[in-house]
């Protein structure tokens, strides 16, 4: 089953995020790195590192962020990875809500990681080259 992570400034927006995926898409694996080591508004390097470094299986790890800085720190962990790890890894420049509800209804349905990938890649706002 693929992963899900949601990269956010805010703890609350990521959690309630997750909330809602997990009801849409009970069976697939939704995390959350929000806010920053002190539990303010901010972005967590180290945290979204070990997210992506444990999560980058042979199932795949798809990242929704919020902000700029979130994206940053999730493609410069995705940068430390292997190239073995990073095929595994898409980072998403869609819109976080619209588009993590989708994919985890497709996840949870056993869609497969290129599918998503293809869908996403011609997502009309997909603001990111991967």
């Amino acid at each position: 089953m693929i992963n899900i992570l949601i990269a956010s400034h805010s703890k609350k927006l990521a959690e309630g995020l997750r909330e809602i995926l997990i009801q849409m898409a009970p069976n697939v694996n939704i995390l959350v790195s929000g806010g920053d080591k002190d539990g303010n508004i901010g972005s967590n390097f180290d945290e979204i590192n070990q997210i992506i470094n444990e999560y980058a299986t042979n199932d795949g790890l798809v990242i929704f962020f919020d902000l700029g800085s979130s994206m940053m720190n999730c493609q410069m962990a995705i940068d430390m990875l292997d190239n073995e790890k990073k095929s595994k890894v898409y980072l998403a420049g869609t819109p976080i809500v619209e588009t993590s509800v989708q994919i985890a209804v497709e996840a949870s349905a056993g869609q497969s990681l290129e599918k998503i990938v293809e869908y996403l890649n011609e997502y009309p706002v997909n603001k990111l080259e991967n």
